[in-house]
């Protein structure tokens, strides 16, 4: 029953992001680009780094990863939702940039992929989010990092999904503790965790691994 009732939810949710899909462009505000542009900055990513973006919707992000990692970059764009990868698709990115459409859950990407894994305005809507962060751990290389952030604080963006109900009105960010312990558990360790009223933003390193 529990099993039928999240696959339901899951539908739920995906048929929501498509319907968005369309028109989701028009809710990204100047002020928000320019704030995932600083986070972007201040990440450093190197040219060449490998990155996966979970969540990717229509490509917001794209363009600042593609101008960050370089011809010599790999990006991995991934979301659930297949109107929203059509769209990110026909904005034409480089052809460093490949989609995916799958589950956070199941990522068809082998271990160590990544050099960052980034989920934007995407880590309340993972139903299972210890599976989640299991995954994209896996996918990470040794001290690689995952990074979740938004354009609003975590208070914000909880009373927003509320607001709305429905297909994401329980889609909620945990608070620090919960993270903390959810991160923990997947070999993740949390290093920088800032909550403000103009965004939030949350970095966890992957543990390296000792040979036995």
């Amino acid at each position: 029953m529990a099993t039928e009732l999240s696959v339901r939810a899951a539908v739920q949710l995906q048929e929501y992001f498509d319907q968005l899909a369309c028109h989701w462009d028009r809710e990204v505000s100047l002020a928000g680009l320019e704030c995932l542009s600083h986070i972007i900055r201040e990440l450093d990513l190197g040219p060449g780094s490998r990155v996966l973006d979970v969540g990717c919707g229509t490509g917001v992000l794209l363009p600042l990863l593609v101008e960050a990692v370089g011809a010599r970059g790999r990006i991995a764009a991934l979301d659930f939702s297949r109107n929203m990868l059509l769209e990110a698709r026909a904005k034409g990115f480089q052809p460093i940039v490949s989609f995916v459409q799958a589950d956070v859950t199941d990522i068809p990407l082998v271990d160590g992929f990544a050099h960052m894994v980034i989920c934007n305005s995407a880590f309340p809507h993972f139903g299972d989010k210890a599976e989640a962060l299991k995954e994209m751990a896996r996918v990470l290389r040794d001290d690689g990092r995952l990074v979740i952030c938004h354009t609003a604080s975590r208070d914000r963006i909880n009373q927003f999904h509320q607001s709305i109900g429905g297909a994401v009105g329980a889609d909620l960010l945990p608070d620090e503790a919960q993270l903390v312990d959810l991160t923990e558990r997947t070999g993740l360790r949390i290093v920088y965790l800032e909550d403000s009223p103009t965004r939030y933003l949350a970095i966890a390193r992957k543990a390296i691994q000792v040979p036995d």
